[in-house]
């Protein structure tokens, strides 16, 4: 796939995975056990979870996204098990690596968690 087609793949997954708030459409855009599991935490700890995209930059197989992420708290997240329904916002920077067939194989995550548990009461 040309960088272009996985910058619009990678988009696709934010919204039908993360906004739509669809576990079942994980694998159509990952295999990978640890990326799986990483989405479906999200949306079990977030049921309200929205990703807002700010911009994405790609280049051969990798899609670098920078998101605004929002939600309430409502089932286990991190360290934080309880749900505290408590609103919760972060700025995060998420690299994903997609194979020839535009799955997403490994990732990398920056974002400040120790805010993140913070305004979970943590």
């Amino acid at each position: 796939m040309t960088p272009e087609e996985n910058r619009l793949r990678v988009i696709d997954l934010f919204e039908e995975v993360v906004n739509a708030h669809d576990s079942s459409a994980i694998e159509r855009f990952t295999k990978s056990p640890p990326i799986q599991g990483t989405l479906q935490a999200l949306l079990a700890g977030f049921t309200d979870l929205r990703f807002d995209v700010t911009w994405t930059v790609a280049e051969g197989d990798r899609v670098v996204s920078f998101i605004e992420m929002s939600g309430t708290q409502d089932g286990p997240f991190l360290m934080v098990q309880d749900p505290t329904n408590r609103p919760l916002q972060a700025s995060i920077m998420l690299a994903l690596q997609l194979d020839d067939d535009g799955m997403v194989t490994d990732s990398w995550l920056g974002t400040n968690f120790i805010s993140m548990l913070g305004q979970l009461g943590w």
